[in-house]
């Protein structure tokens, strides 16, 4: 997206914030003029894009938490979130964003159906449907079916189980690949910070999703995860999905104040360097000879060597000189992005589901290379540099775990899918902190904690899914997490 269009489309964002925040002289009957209760859609979209983007995909939501446990990246000062020591306020804020930004997407939803706006309807339940995925994937039983319920009177909503939440979410993309495929005229408006008014790529973002959750669901409900997938790719003219690097669903910051990348702007902006790469991916890539290894991270300070540190270690094992920094294309740049979903994991799906026996129309070993293809090509590796690991023997595919082991190195900072990917999978094999808070665990973190204020403010409704928690961030797994012998 061209500096050009970003800087247009983040005026729309500048407009619905600055009409939250107008003040001026009440009229006799209370009104403010400065403060409408109307704004445009497509301010509102564009806000929750926003908010959404900086909240969850910030360091303290995402590198304390998801890409922790994912062991992508650790903490190498003030190491609370590694060692499972959460700020409260972290993740209530957190969680709180998940529903601002749902409340939001109904009120688009119903001004876009009112207008006959079948496009933004469209776009706006593409949206709230992913955002709905994370927030299952984070936390598993939440308020779903009554979560917006409050201008009805619903002020302590009951919370829905994964299992009944899944279904839900990926019919509300089908819902939304229906709309977008009677080709309405409907303009989006520039609140579209995603993908610039596109709808074709919001379309492609949505089915995508969908075989995103269909291959979630592999181990727990094959037939549906088949079905779902087979009839996707039958029909691309019916079903488009994201089909190459160029449909990548990113969000691409400003790189002005106030809209900078969140990882650039905790290191260049609040001056912090607290972060570092873990041990697991920079040992895993040094030993496959990956040419994405100076992409992913800076060699380390004291000796250029790379070096990551173990996730939840003390600090008493290393000094920060010795780890590698996060590289320069996924912090370094005012102007960088944060990932929703890239082509690279639609080919893994492709793999696994091929593996699997599905009708593709590809192979699991074609499918597995544009994969790895797809990820070098988009950190820009040389072209010869990609097929010469292509050959290596250990990168030739064999098995459905390779498949498992390169979609989490391509999914590098997209810390929600990482560690949703391994908790599934169990690829790469991880251990918990070895300084957490908590002993008697032999996985990462299962979940996200609830915060307190739903055990202050919903006690009644969050009673018996709290009970199936064990030291807040394990306990019950995951629907669609079926290893065994974890606790």
């Amino acid at each position: 997206m061209s500096r050009f269009l970003k800087t247009k489309l983040y005026m729309a964002l500048a407009l619905v914030l600055s009409l939250a925040s107008c003040s001026g002289d009440f009229e006799e009957i209370n009104t403010n003029p400065n403060s409408p209760t109307e704004v445009p859609s497509t301010n509102i979209l564009a806000y929750t894009i926003e908010n959404f983007t900086a909240n969850s995909f910030s360091t303290s939501a995402v590198c304390g938490g998801a890409l922790g446990y994912a062991n992508q990246v650790g903490k190498i000062q003030y190491p609370e979130e590694s060692i499972y020591e959460f700020r409260e306020g972290t993740f209530s804020s957190y969680f709180t964003t998940i529903y601002r930004n749902q409340q939001n997407l109904a009120v688009v939803m119903e001004q876009a159906e009112a207008e006959g706006a079948t496009n933004m309807t469209a776009v706006a339940k593409t949206w709230s449907a992913y955002i709905w995925l994370i927030a299952t994937d984070s936390w598993r039983d939440i308020p779903f079916t009554e979560a917006l319920g409050a201008t009805e009177g619903v002020l302590s909503p009951s919370y829905d189980e994964q299992e009944d939440i899944y279904p839900a979410v990926m019919d509300l993309l089908a819902e939304a690949n229906d709309l977008f495929n009677e080709g309405a005229s409907d303009d989006i408006g520039s609140g579209d910070l995603l993908f610039g008014g596109d709808t074709e790529l919001w379309q492609k973002f949505a089915n995508s999703l969908r075989l995103r959750m269909a291959i979630r669901l592999s181990n727990v409900e094959p037939a549906t995860a088949k079905s779902v997938v087979e009839e996707i790719i039958a029909s691309p003219s019916t079903y488009p999905i994201i089909s190459s690097n160029d449909d990548n669903a990113y969000f691409h910051w400003l790189g002005a104040n106030p809209y900078y990348e969140p990882f650039y702007s905790n290191k260049d902006i609040s001056a912090r360097d607290d972060h570092g790469m873990a041990d697991v991916i920079i040992d895993q890539l040094k030993a496959f000879n990956d040419p994405r290894l100076p992409i992913y991270a800076h060699p380390a300070a004291a000796d250029g060597e790379y070096r990551g540190v173990v996730v939840g270690d003390d600090q008493d094992n290393f000094t920060m000189s010795e780890i590698s920094r996060i590289g320069a294309r996924f912090r370094d740049e005012a102007d960088g992005f944060s990932p929703f979903m890239n082509y690279a994991e639609v080919c893994f799906i492709l793999a696994e589901a091929s593996a699997n026996g599905w009708a593709t129309g590809t192979t699991a070993a074609e499918a597995y290379e544009a994969g790895i293809t797809a990820s070098m090509e988009e950190n820009e590796v040389a072209a010869d540099d990609i097929a010469t690991y292509l050959t290596q023997s250990d990168i030739v595919y064999s098995d459905v775990d390779q498949i498992y082991l390169q979609k989490w190195i391509s999914l590098f900072k997209n810390g929600h899918e990482a560690w949703a990917e391994n908790r599934r999978t169990d690829v790469p094999l991880l251990s918990p902190a070895p300084d957490g808070s908590y002993s008697g665990h032999n996985r990462p973190p299962f979940r996200q904690p609830y915060p307190n204020t739903e055990y202050s403010l919903n006690t009644a409704n969050i009673q018996t899914f709290w009970s199936k928690v064990d030291d807040r961030l394990w306990g019950q797994q995951m629907y669609w997490d079926t290893r065994t012998g974890v606790n």
